[in-house]
């Protein structure tokens, strides 16, 4: 059985290595050495290997971020592995964290 969607080339489905969660949580997302910014927005969605964001700033694939969890104050590192929609000034970013965090959410993502 296939497991391809019908319609999408392989290349392009996507897969995912934990639940992701449509939950809005708010962080503060930081700017690296290079391109320091700190700004404040909520997830879109998210799972143990990061999140999708709404950012006024400006990022580039691979730029390294990081995220801060104001509710449990923990911090993690991560980088942009993409950059969706733009809309009302901010674009779609996609953060990955270096490595996956099931406590940093502070809701269930179960990891696969």
């Amino acid at each position: 059985m296939s497991t391809q969607a019908v319609g999408y080339p392989a290349d392009r489905i996507e897969r995912r290595r934990s639940e992701r969660l449509p939950i809005r949580v708010v962080v503060i997302v930081c700017g690296d050495a290079e391109r320091p910014f700190q700004e404040e927005t909520s997830t879109f969605s998210l799972n143990a290997y990061g999140a999708l964001v709404p950012l006024e700033h400006h990022v580039t694939i691979g730029q390294k971020l990081t995220v801060q969890n104001p509710e449990n104050w923990a911090e993690r590192a991560g980088r942009v592995t993409r950059l969706g929609s733009c809309y009302t000034g901010r674009t779609e970013v996609g953060i990955e964290f270096v490595q996956p965090v099931l406590d940093f959410w502070s809701v269930g993502t179960r990891k696969d």
